[in-house]
C-alpha cells in the first residue's frame, strides 16, 4: 500500500518524538537524569524540572537543602551549570563541590556568594584534613541572570577550577605538599544560610543543570583504578594548562582575584608551602 504524504509526515514525526524521548532518558541531551545519579541528602526535597534538565534547591527560614551523587569518583572532569538566587544578603551560599567521606577530609569547592555590590565566587581546597585555602574572585557576570558553568578537572597531576571554560585556579601535585590523590570523592550541591539572611527575601531558589559525568566511578577505597590514560582527563595534554588556557588563567587572576590566602601575611606570616603550585 502506498503511503500518502501526510501519513509519511505523521510517521516521521512519531519516530522523531520516540527517538528524542529515548535519548533524553539515556541522558543524550547532554544532561544527566537526576534521580539516577543524585539524591537529596538534607533539607527540603529537591524539585526536579522535566526529569533531566533542571533541579531546584530551596533555602527558607527553616532550612537550606543539598544533594549528593550516588557514585564515588577517583578522577574526572565534573561540570555543573548553576543559576544562583538573586539576593543582596551577603551569606546566601550556593555551592558545588567534591568531597571525601573520611576523617582525613579532601574537598574541592565552588561557593557563589550573594553581595550588595557584586556577586563573589569563593573557592577552597581541603587536603588531608587541612583547609582554609580560600581564593575569592569577582565574577565578570551576574550569576543570577543565566546559567554558567563551574567545572573541576581532577587528575593525578593537577586540579583546575574552571568558570565558563576559563581556568581561575590551579593546584599541582608536588612531592612537598599533600595532593588529593589518595581518597575518592562524591559530587555535591547545596544552598544554605551562611549567617545573615534577610527573611523578607525568602525563599531563595538555586537552580542546577548537571552535564553527563566525565568521571571515573570506582569503589570507596580503589582510587588507583582511576589514574590510567584510558580516561581522557588523565592524558598528558591535561597535566598542565595549554598555552591558551595559561593566558586566560593569568588574565583572570590579574583582573578578578579579590582575595588569596597565599598573600595574606596576617593570617599566614610564612607563605604556605603549596602556594608555589599555583604558578
Amino acid at each position: 500500500m502506498k503511503m500518502r504524504g501526510s501519513d509519511y509526515q505523521n510517521l516521521l514525526m512519531m519516530v522523531i518524538i520516540v527517538v528524542t524521548v529515548a535519548a533524553a532518558a539515556r541522558g543524550e541531551d547532554g544532561f544527566v537524569t537526576w534521580g539516577d545519579n543524585y539524591y537529596t541528602t538534607w533539607g527540603h526535597p529537591a524539585l526536579v524540572i522535566n526529569k533531566t534538565s533542571e533541579l531546584h534547591l530551596t533555602l527558607d527560614h527553616k532550612s537550606g537543602s543539598g544533594f549528593e551523587s550516588y557514585k564515588v569518583y577517583g578522577s574526572g572532569s565534573f561540570n555543573m551549570r548553576i543559576k544562583s538566587p538573586q539576593t543582596k544578603s551577603t551569606r546566601v551560599i550556593t555551592s558545588f563541590y567534591l568531597r571525601s567521606k573520611s576523617s582525613r577530609h579532601d574537598e574541592l569547592c565552588f561557593q557563589i556568594l550573594g553581595n550588595e555590590d557584586a556577586y563573589l565566587l569563593n573557592t577552597n581546597i581541603f587536603v588531608y584534613g587541612e583547609g582554609n585555602k580560600e581564593q575569592r574572585f569577582r565574577l565578570w557576570f551576574d550569576p543570577t541572570k543565566d546559567y554558567h558553568s563551574y567545572r573541576f578537572l581532577w587528575n593525578p597531576y593537577q586540579v583546575v577550577f574552571y568558570v565558563d571554560d576559563t581556568p581561575i585556579r590551579v593546584y599541582r601535585k608536588d612531592q612537598d605538599i599533600y595532593y588529593p590523590s589518595v581518597q575518592t570523592m562524591f559530587m555535591h550541591g547545596s544552598v544554605e544560610n551562611g549567617s545573615t539572611v534577610n527573611p523578607k527575601e525568602m525563599p531563595y531558589t538555586a537552580k542546577f543543570q548537571a552535564s553527563k559525568i566525565d568521571g571515573c566511578a570506582t569503589e570507596f577505597m580503589s582510587i588507583e583504578k582511576c589514574f590510567g590514560p584510558q580516561f581522557w582527563w588523565n592524558r598528558k595534554e591535561n597535566w598542565v594548562l595549554s598555552s591558551r588556557e595559561r593566558k586566560l588563567y593569568v588574565n583572570a587572576r590579574k583582573v578578578y582575584l579579590d582575595y588569596d590566602y597565599c598573600s595574606d601575611r596576617k593570617r599566614y606570616p610564612k607563605v604556605p608551602q603549596e602556594c608555589k603550585s599555583y604558578g
